[in-house]
């Protein structure tokens, strides 16, 4: 008897929650657990085979309607779904659990299903302060959000969150991975079936080393405007402070006076990122997000560096922040000149304490995670993996650019020249504006050339 899943994930291109769904198919497939990763990007469906915490096999296809992807799964016998997101996903996603009758398991990583702009912000992208249905509804109507699940325009935040509604009652558990979004996602979804797990830290790390900075790509819901302010600030008190941004910063465009206050290091690959913090002199790390954050795996990162910090008052980094003694808070929406003098004053010594451990480190037992959901068994040896002509042998006519991007990966030459010809042209037209033909001519070549 051996038990096969189904990981669903849809249109996310990166960040927290494809890593969190990728070391959840690793995780399970090492216990003997048989994964099936699906990934689907639009109308292309990847499925990934885990066995023993790799890759074994992919197979792309295009799904228009769920047909070959319900068959598929009910082929390989899988027993129990688990959905990492539906981010504008097909409507037969919703309904898979259904249709294999087999439990489902949900994992929220956002606030897509409460709110359709995923982080609860405004349209300067701050923190919108949840005000109720009458706002949410004005929200909608400025800033117009079409559903490529529902098909249509939502204007009414109540009909979205019923949908959503109607679709977590399916599931025997959902998960979310902090208490701070434990508490407002019950306010939305009043469900007992709602538990809170924080996401496991699989990237084991010790050092005595101690820095301090700003990391990851802020954006202005991450703090860049907060940032600019302060830098402004700084400049005219002519303030002794400075600021080194492990990773990018967008949505403001400093000065060069501004510029002189802020080292911007760039991305960087998280294996690399301790011994890069390592070899910069700062002192503490402050995150100046205004919007509700659900997890944060930027901010492991200087606790397992036993590194204090200083954070906006709002969402899961905070709640964390205080409920571990990792650091202080202050309220989100503070002005540039009080932020700036708590980063004077901030007092980062006395955090340093034993309470510098992140013990969560796996996502234990597959019995232990699904326990007392009446997930199925197969009756038997693995099934064969059914057949799918190549994707590229099935080309819907426009690609749109996601689809494109990702069967663009990995093809080989011919391929990506019959992939031009599928390509929506208008965003093509806007890639050449932006990057130049050569662009593209220099991909193929280094294509060519492996």
């Amino acid at each position: 008897m051996k038990t096969v899943i189904a990981i669903i994930i849809t249109n996310v291109d990166g960040g927290g929650t494809l890593r969190h769904a990728y070391e959840m198919a690793e995780a399970w497939s090492r216990e003997g657990i048989r994964v099936l990763f699906i990934y689907a990007v639009r109308r292309l469906i990847k499925v990934s085979f885990y066995e023993d915490g790799s890759v074994d096999k992919i197979v792309y296809f295009f799904d228009y309607d769920g047909k070959k992807l319900i068959k598929l799964l009910k082929t390989c016998q899988v027993g129990l779904i688990h959905v990492e997101h539906l981010l504008n996903a097909k409507p037969y996603m919703l309904g898979i659990c259904k249709e294999l009758k087999v439990p489902l398991v949900v994992t929220l990583h956002d606030y897509y299903f409460a709110c359709p702009f995923i982080k609860l912000t405004n349209e300067r992208d701050i923190y919108c302060g949840e005000k109720g249905e009458k706002a949410c509804n004005e929200c909608l109507a400025h800033r117009e959000f079409y559903s490529d699940t529902l098909g249509r325009g939502i204007k009414d935040i109540k009909e979205w969150r019923l949908y959503w509604l109607l679709f977590l009652q399916e599931a025997s558990l959902v998960i979310v991975p902090s208490r701070d979004m434990e508490q407002r996602i019950k306010r939305y979804f009043p469900l007992s079936t709602i538990h809170m797990r924080e996401n496991p830290e699989l990237i084991s790390y010790e050092s005595s080393a101690i820095q301090v900075g700003l990391i990851g790509n802020l954006s202005t819901a991450k703090g860049a405007g907060v940032i600019k302010e302060v830098l402004s600030l700084a400049i005219q008190k002519k303030t002794p402070i400075h600021f080194t941004l492990f990773g990018t910063l967008s949505d403001v465009r400093l000065t060069p006076e501004e510029g002189q206050y802020i080292t911007i290091l760039g991305p960087y690959k998280e294996e690399n990122i301790y011994q890069i913090i390592s070899c910069h002199p700062v002192n503490y790390f402050w995150f100046p997000g205004v919007c509700p954050e659900t997890y944060s795996y930027t901010l492991s990162i200087p606790v397992r560096l036993h590194i204090p910090c200083l954070s906006s008052d709002i969402g899961a980094i905070a709640s964390r922040i205080h409920a571990h003694h990792w650091g202080d808070t202050y309220p989100w929406e503070e002005k540039a000149d009080e932020i700036l003098k708590r980063l004077q004053e901030f007092d980062y010594h006395k955090f340093y304490n034993s309470n510098f451990v992140i013990d969560n480190t796996s996502f234990g037992s597959f019995e232990k995670f699904y326990a007392g959901i009446p997930y199925k068994e197969n009756g038997g040896e693995s099934q064969a993996i059914m057949s799918f002509p190549s994707p590229f042998d099935e080309l819907p006519e426009v690609l749109c650019k996601e689809e494109f991007n990702e069967l663009w990966k990995g093809a080989e030459l011919a391929k990506k020249r019959k992939l031009l010809t599928h390509v929506d042209k208008n965003w093509l037209r806007s890639v050449w504006k932006e990057k130049g033909i050569t662009y593209f001519l220099k991909k193929i070549k280094e294509k060519a050339m492996k």
